[in-house]
């Protein structure tokens, strides 16, 4: 059996068809053997990847702060309680370096909101970032949220010449009160970012660590 690099049972991970523009959709992986990898179908918000038998398909997916990335074709479906897509098992899997997790102190206006139910517009509000990295943001909010609570982000990531704006979807991680104030300290984790997105944090995280060094 390939091994898979960590990769287990209801272990979350990205989908995006091979080829073409990366579109990444979020599934879970249901069941592994020796022939085969067995998924829930990939959605983005409330829409669905429609696979086909023979197409190929790019997984990504995290383990002990690594990204691990690699192809596979759709060789079946499978219906359990849910419809699964079977995926052959991989040949190669890459490990993304490190560097994405990478985090740095930075205080950015951020604008966030709870996922609306169906037919309604998200609410923002807006607070401040405390830091930052790849894989997540940390900020201070005016509530409490759950873990695993979802929440749409935007803001505005600062370059020399420009300016470029961020939206994604994340889910609350961890959440304290702070000390000094009526807010709340809460941890998010990426869920839905596009790899463009990604690279811009990591490249804008690695310039500000850069001049933190040389002002120290």
């Amino acid at each position: 059996m390939t091994e898979l690099n960590g990769l287990r049972i209801n272990h979350n991970i990205k989908v995006s068809r091979a080829g073409g523009k990366e579109d990444w959709y979020s599934s879970k992986v249901q069941d592994i053997n020796d022939t085969g990898l067995y998924i829930s179908v990939p959605v983005k918000g409330l829409h669905p990847m429609v696979l086909s038998v023979g197409e190929t398909v790019i997984i990504t997916f995290l383990w002990e702060m690594s990204r691990y990335e690699f192809e596979t074709q759709i060789t079946g479906w499978r219906h359990d309680n849910i419809p699964l897509y079977e995926l052959a098992l991989p040949e190669k899997i890459r490990r993304i370096q490190l560097r994405e997790f990478v985090r740095v102190s930075c205080i950015m206006e951020v604008e966030y909101a709870e996922i609306p139910e169906e037919g309604r517009q998200p609410v923002f509000r807006q607070c401040d970032s405390l830091d930052l990295s790849g894989g997540g943001i940390r900020l201070l909010v005016q509530k409490e949220y759950p873990v695993n609570t979802k929440l749409m982000l935007k803001w505005a990531l600062p370059f020399q010449n420009f300016k470029e704006q961020i939206e994604v979807i994340g889910k609350v991680v961890r959440s304290l009160p702070e000390r000094n104030a009526k807010k709340y300290l809460t941890g998010i984790q990426f869920e839905e970012i596009t790899r463009r997105q990604q690279d811009l944090i990591v490249r804008y995280v690695l310039r500000r660590l850069s001049e933190q060094r040389r002002l120290s």
